[in-house]
């Protein structure tokens, strides 16, 4: 913390924003059109500020200019508390203005349910801007200017507000080519596939199938994501496990196949999840009341499938 004597023996703050854009640009007259000011006037105030340090901070040549050992030290400061400020600022504005709500989302449910959807939010949000981010990772709320998140999991995070999109089942996906040229009878002829797994949502998902010690009669394919894991499979490189019901309009337009007609419920779901210290209010409820819209309106499989216990299976159902 910054007292009031602490604040006296510094530079005047007004300078840092001069100083970095004459640094940024090595021209007094580009910072000036920047800041939307005079070239005196920046020059007056880099004047100032050197002064004030006792030190030059540029070397004046003729037509140009260069940072000097004290300038270029010091554009690292300065860089530091115009990035602060900047990043203070989104903080500020995620909390106070809500002008826009930030969401994080895996890229298959970003790329498939959202943004074919993203116009209908300004009816349910009017006058607030959806930010998308599309990742694999958990968004940590501690750290990060997000304000919800789409996860694929369990539900059991105690730090957050969990809210459930919708329940998930399992089962194996291919490509219609490939079902047709290398037939699947049960759960454990998947050993002799060529296996797509996905990191994180599906990993080494085929050992729940198969007994223990069984050889592989082929390597994994091991993708980033589970949207790669699913476009692979429909390319005809082996068998990907898909999740229902978010994978059913692949299965319906025909760029993937279920070679066996079942399903496996799991115990994960899709979730939408916020930070329990943040107070849900209209916004983010509306924002959810959307997402659950979207999973509402998800197309029913036109294949009917056979629901399989996965106690009568010897797998874990931890995938």
């Amino acid at each position: 913390m910054v007292t009031s004597m602490q604040y006296k023996q510094t530079p005047p703050i007004q300078y840092i924003p001069v100083f970095d854009a004459a640094a940024r640009h090595l021209s007094f007259k580009k910072a000036a059109m920047e800041l939307c000011v005079t070239a005196p006037a920046v020059g007056q105030q880099i004047k100032a500020f050197e002064h004030w340090l006792g030190k030059p901070l540029f070397n004046r040549h003729t037509r140009s200019l260069s940072l000097t050992d004290e300038g270029k030290y010091y554009m690292g400061i300065a860089q530091e508390i115009m990035e602060a400020h900047s990043n203070g600022f989104a903080k500020y504005s995620r909390h106070f203005r809500k002008s826009s709500l930030h969401l994080s989302a895996p890229l298959f449910i970003a790329q498939e349910l959202i943004m074919p959807n993203y116009l209908e939010f300004e009816k349910f949000v009017p006058g607030t801007e959806l930010r998308m981010e599309a990742r694999m990772s958990y968004v940590d709320f501690d750290t990060e200017s997000i304000d919800a998140a789409i996860r694929f999991g369990n539900g059991n995070w105690p730090d957050l507000n969990c809210k459930q999109l919708s329940k998930a089942y399992v089962s194996p996906v291919c490509s219609p080519d490939y079902a047709a040229s290398h037939p699947i009878s049960n759960l454990s002829d998947l050993a002799n596939h060529r296996l797509i797994y996905a990191a994180p949502e599906m990993s080494n998902w085929g050992a729940f199938f198969w007994k223990s010690g069984t050889q592989q009669a082929h390597e994994n394919i091991v993708c980033d994501s589970y949207l790669a894991a699913l476009k692979a499979a429909s390319d005809g490189l082996g068998v990907a496990l898909g999740i229902f019901p978010t994978a059913n309009k692949w299965v319906n337009n025909g760029l993937l196949e279920l070679p066996l007609p079942i399903q496996i419920p799991i115990d994960k779901s899709y979730w939408f999840v916020t930070p329990k210290t943040e107070h849900a209010n209209q916004e983010i409820n509306e924002l959810y009341s959307w997402l659950k819209t979207i999973f509402n309106k998800l197309p029913a499989l036109e294949r009917p499938l056979m629901s399989i216990d996965p106690k009568s299976l010897q797998m874990n159902t931890r995938f």
